[in-house]
């Protein structure tokens, strides 16, 4: 295979991903508003409502947690014009520490230094920490924020402009992408 084949290759799997990636933090941000919405409206009950919140920012971790592992895999794609917003995602990502989030508390119930079950009031301090004013809502518009994406004010307005950017470069089509 020549090298451009295999650039256009590795450059289609890099759109998969952030496509993919997309999808995750606009559902993830949207499940939590409209169920929120229902909780306020006397629909569902605050434990569901604890339920909801913490599928979706576990799930939101996840997907914050995929961009570093793309950065680490993808960044020769990533033009320079959008390198130091990307990097910015990364950099919140650590210093925000969603993969410890991800790692100790997403994943498990476990406190390995405490050798005990993690409290409630832990797994919400971590939740917490997710954002710097410590609220979901602040966390949810870095992510996400309907009708007000542009970029670089959000992580999907940044994806997605790394990813039309990848996708035109290499010519690729949104068929190619979606049924690969």
């Amino acid at each position: 295979m020549k090298r451009t084949e295999l650039d256009r290759s590795s450059a289609l799997d890099a759109v998969h991903v952030l496509n993919d990636l997309v999808g995750d933090f606009v559902t993830g941000v949207m499940v939590f508003v409209y169920l929120q919405e229902r909780y306020k409206a006397g629909v569902l009950s605050y434990d569901q409502m604890v339920g909801v919140q913490k599928m979706c920012l576990s799930h939101l971790a996840l997907a914050l947690c995929k961009c570093v592992e793309f950065w680490g895999r993808y960044h020769n794609f990533v033009a320079s014009e959008h390198a130091e917003s990307f990097k910015g995602i990364v950099r919140a990502i650590q210093k925000r520490k969603i993969e410890d989030f991800r790692n100790q508390y997403a994943g498990h119930i476990w406190n390995k230094r405490e050798k005990r079950p993690l409290s409630p009031s832990e797994v919400m301090e971590h939740l917490y920490r997710l954002s710097p004013d410590k609220t979901v809502y602040s966390f949810l518009d870095w992510i996400n924020k309907p009708g007000d994406n542009a970029c670089p004010k959000t992580v999907v307005a940044i994806v997605e402009k790394v990813r039309d950017d990848i996708q035109a470069r290499f010519s690729i089509t949104s068929d190619e992408v979606v049924y690969r």
